[in-house]
């Protein structure tokens, strides 16, 4: 599975995992702070950034009150084979028509590549969609992206928003 999935939709990509075979840390977790109502859907994202990784790990937050009816946060850090790391934060809470909605934010270091690399290859279908305090925004369907370059490499970061969280 490529490092990002760049240029595919979680929601596209989410879909194509297994979420009953793959429990991760994240998931275990979840299990751990009482949080049922959302877990097929925490499953599901815990298989996308996890499935088949290297060393990784994960730190999670829920209500100690009503953990099922509240916010689950994750801060999931992963190493690639090729030496660069991953941080992702998912966050999954119950939605009001009773399923349950995601975001997620992906940052993703890349230091032997420049960022303008990075965009003719990874991000060549994202388009340009404007600045934020000076730096350029792209775009993929629901996916966000800037690109940060950093002592000649480039951070990868990503956003998405999934009304609601695929299952």
């Amino acid at each position: 599975m490529k490092k990002l999935l760049i240029g595919t939709s979680l929601l596209i990509t989410c879909t194509q995992i297994n979420a009953n075979s793959f429990e991760g840390v994240i998931t275990a977790q979840a299990k751990e702070w009482g949080v049922n109502q959302c877990l097929q859907e925490i499953k599901k994202m815990d298989g996308y950034l996890n499935e088949n990784a290297g060393p990784n790990g994960a730190w999670s937050f829920s209500s100690s009150d009503n953990p099922s009816e509240r916010l689950f946060s994750a801060l999931n850090i992963r190493k690639y084979n090729d030496g660069t790391w991953g941080y992702a934060t998912l966050s999954i809470a119950p939605g009001t028509d009773g399923r349950c909605d995601s975001t997620l934010m992906q940052m993703v270091t890349f230091p032997d590549k420049s960022c303008n690399a990075l965009r003719e290859t990874g991000y060549k279908d994202y388009e340009y969609k404007g600045d934020i305090a000076g730096k350029s925004i792209y775009e993929s369907g629901s996916t966000k992206a800037v690109l940060e370059e950093l002592n000649g490499g480039c951070i990868s970061i990503r956003y998405e928003a999934l009304y609601p969280s695929p299952i």
